[in-house]
């Protein structure tokens, strides 16, 4: 037997189309109105050889990825046709083909909704009784596990890339097994590994199975991601599951046996006084917009903090000639004031850019843009000498020069560094930047160089 559909010239309040089922089965040949409309703009024709070989065409409604109201409701109503023709076929199975008179078909489809009409009506009794609540989803549990707690943009950010990374992990577990789900019960240290091998590759894998990306987008496409990056993404998921353990949501704990790589670093590198200097001195005043950056770069060198404290600083943050702010890392911790004294650079870049209409301390524009101008500040004052630094994707060591790498973070390095440097004292300098005392972070911000190692040594004598 063969179906076959067309549209029909009756259209709804909304613009839909009705759709008409027609059915050839040897000598019958019979079409009825089906009470099914469509967006007419998604029903599409398509090529295929009937069984006889012959090449024929027929309607189809076409659903695409794109999740619109529209879709969705062609989507369903693609459903209802199938369900409306598998009716059709078990009709013609009791009846048997010799019973199928004039008008048969339009009275099968009143049938199936008469059918549909009984259904309805049973379900509406059953739903009078006390339904036992839904279980929240791994998804719905992650989702609480960033809402309730407060937290940075940026951190939300962090949290929320991981997020949409365990959905395309799922749904590429689901082209294996339709099946698979996560669940806070089933991850387990073996679900980890193959966890971290997905993240290792995924900018491979969404090559080869694009669906993925298209349902679960991002919007850069995910490059590929080094070792560090796969620890940071793992702490961060120890961190939901330890949330999700205190809150008594589980006592499966898969990171009780799974071990989480250890972070390498290359040697720390950073601008000395001097350097910093230069870039205060550099002649921008063709590029004004590059001047306010510059200076903002330079007065994150003399008070060290995370940029994301940086950027939350007003006005209110400066008493008597010192910063006082609560690093945001901290806050939901063990909250505590940093003061850092302001120099006589800050003081002149503060009063520079004094502004009782702005709430913010400083002129600040988005992160990007920030570090694209300080890649192109080093560049115009002459920074330009080569480092060392370690390759995140390889491991290896490679030689760059300092300007193709400066970033908002190397004003942070810049100030522990170079302070560091002058007075050896590492609780001293944690008073300033914020370091917890015995931080083993604290040794990414610092260099033991050659000078310091001579005035050790000569301490023996």
């Amino acid at each position: 037997m063969a179906y076959e559909l067309s549209i029909s010239k009756k259209v709804n309040n909304e613009g839909r189309s009705e759709l008409q089922l027609r059915l050839r089965l040897g000598k019958v040949d019979q079409q009825a109105a089906t009470r099914i409309f469509v967006n007419p703009q998604h029903v599409r024709t398509e090529h295929y050889l009937s069984s006889r070989g012959r090449k024929s065409k027929r309607l189809v409604l076409s659903v695409s990825r794109t999740k619109t109201p529209e879709v969705e409701h062609t989507a369903k109503m693609r459903g209802r046709v199938e369900q409306l023709m598998e009716y059709v076929d078990s009709r013609i199975s009791a009846d048997g083909m010799d019973n199928i008179s004039k008008g048969w078909l339009a009275m099968q489809i009143d049938s199936y909704y008469k059918a549909q009409q009984e259904a309805m009506a049973e379900g509406n009794k059953k739903e009078n009784k006390p339904r036992k609540p839904k279980a929240p989803s791994f998804f719905d549990i992650y989702n609480n596990f960033i809402s309730s707690h407060e937290i940075s943009l940026s951190r939300q950010r962090h949290l929320k890339v991981i997020y949409r990374t365990l959905m395309r992990f799922e749904l590429y577990r689901q082209l294996l097994n339709p099946k698979f789900k996560l669940t806070l019960d089933g991850f387990d240290e073996l679900l980890l590994h193959d966890l971290e091998d997905y993240i290792r590759n995924e900018h491979e894998l969404l090559l080869q199975f694009p669906m993925i990306i298209k349902e679960v987008p991002e919007s850069r496409f995910p490059g590929q991601r080094g070792q560090n990056t796969i620890n940071g993404f793992f702490k961060k998921l120890k961190t939901f599951y330890i949330w999700a353990i205190n809150e008594g949501l589980t006592t499966n704990d898969p990171f009780r046996r799974f071990k989480i790589a250890q972070d390498v670093y290359g040697s720390p590198y950073y601008i000395s006084v001097e350097e910093r200097r230069q870039i205060e001195n550099a002649d921008l005043s063709d590029c004004p917009r590059l001047e306010v950056q510059r200076d903002i770069f330079v007065f994150h060198c003399c008070i060290g903090c995370r940029v994301s404290d940086l950027r939350s600083l007003t006005t209110a943050n400066v008493i008597n000639g010192e910063v006082h702010y609560i690093a945001r890392k901290t806050k939901t911790g063990h909250p505590l004031t940093i003061k850092v004294p302001l120099n006589q650079t800050a003081l002149t870049i503060l009063e520079r850019y004094a502004d009782p209409n702005r709430k913010a301390l400083l002129p600040f524009i988005s992160d990007q843009k920030y570090n694209d101008a300080i890649k192109e500040v080093f560049t115009r004052a002459g920074v330009t000498r080569n480092v060392v630094v370690r390759n995140s994707l390889t491991g290896e060591q490679e030689i760059r020069p300092i300007n193709e790498i400066a970033s908002s973070h190397m004003a942070r390095r810049t100030f522990v560094g170079n302070i560091y440097k002058k007075f050896k004292d590492q609780s001293l300098v944690s008073e300033l930047s914020g370091h917890a005392p015995g931080s083993r972070a604290f040794a990414r911000y610092r260099e033991v160089d050659e000078e310091m190692k001579r005035e050790m040594v000569s301490a023996l004598d």
